[in-house]
């Protein structure tokens, strides 16, 4: 199966900003992108991210900046996450002061188990902990020994299927609120995981983008298990409630948070499938049926506007040429 993809090169072309021109030169059409990089540093949306970072590293969420709140921490987990991957995007490297201090207030978060928490109080937060893993392979700190702790901690806690779960959504609901109904729950270590549960699609893909981004990992027998664990998912119901429905298997976005198809193939590729794998065949030929008259994908967010289609359209491009099936 080859993908035609200069009608989608055409649409790029003509309608991407700044950010979309650069990764469109550096990873598909590989030609030199120096001048959109240099200008990149000029990028309004890139200086005001920047500027609204707070001096311990983090970004806060505006509307939600009562320190009394007990998610507050959270949140500022989840948008320095949210702003470190579109800044990635706006062309920020390491070399930016901002993003080491961004990258220092996540790895502080690590406990010494070797998970990064906080982001669901003091429950082990595997979703959120393989965003942080991501996140800092991204920026180039993979061999960082703190990265490679939180690897080592996120292969210790494996579904015996082979993936990954929420260690909380492993166990009894009734247990559960109990646990939260005791006044002296925040002193209470996090639950452990029931490794007999069966793994969790969402958590398992994320698991995945990471590992795939890891030089130290990637090749390992256990990421290639959860590699074929998770293709004998694709377009199913997850088996927990978190983004549960099959249809969140076709939200295409980038940059990738939770999984999707396209995030699934992205590390899939990475890791050395075959796109030749039967699943993987299957999620091609939607792919190819979702490709409108005029050549680009729609992303599968709400609300989702011309910027949003133009990343979608680029993300599904960087897997077919990851491939090698795609044809300019």
């Amino acid at each position: 199966m080859k993908f035609k993809g200069s009608k989608a090169v055409e649409f790029l072309l003509a309608r991407g900003n700044l950010p979309v021109l650069y990764w469109l030169k550096k990873d598909i059409l590989e030609v030199p992108a120096d001048r959109e990089r240099k200008n990149l540093k000029k990028f309004a949306e890139r200086i005001r991210i920047l500027e609204a970072q707070l001096p311990e590293g983090g970004w806060e969420v505006k509307k939600y900046n009562n320190q009394e709140d007990k998610w507050a921490k959270t949140r500022m987990i989840v948008e320095t996450l949210r702003n470190l991957l579109r800044l990635y995007l706006y062309g920020c490297t390491l070399e930016d002061a901002g993003i080491k201090k961004a990258l220092e207030f996540l790895l502080a978060t690590q406990s010494e188990e070797g998970d990064f928490r906080g982001a669901y109080l003091n429950e082990y937060a595997t979703t959120y902990h393989c965003l942080i893993l991501e996140v800092l392979g991204l920026y180039g700190l993979d061999r960082d020994k703190r990265t490679q702790k939180g690897f080592e901690w996120l292969m210790k806690n494996r579904q015996t299927d082979g993936g990954w779960a929420i260690p909380y959504r492993t166990v009894d609901k009734e247990e559960l609120r109990k646990r939260y109904t005791n006044p002296h729950h925040k002193n209470l270590p996090p639950l452990p995981p029931d490794k007999s549960k069966p793994s969790s699609h969402l958590v398992t893909g994320m698991a995945l983008r990471a590992l795939a981004l890891s030089p130290t990992w990637k090749t390992r027998p256990e990421t290639k298990e959860a590699g074929r664990w998770l293709m004998g998912r694709f377009f199913k119901e997850d088996y927990y409630e978190d983004r549960q429905e099959a249809s969140y298997w076709e939200e295409i976005n980038y940059p990738y948070w939770a999984t999707n198809i396209v995030s699934s193939l992205d590390a899939l590729a990475r890791i050395g499938f075959s796109p030749e794998e039967p699943a993987i065949q299957e999620a091609l030929a939607w792919l190819a049926k979702r490709q409108n008259k005029h050549g680009y994908w729609y992303a599968g967010l709400k609300k989702a506007g011309v910027e949003d289609h133009l990343w979608a359209t680029f993300a599904v491009l960087k897997v077919l040429k990851m491939f090698n099936i795609l044809e300019l």
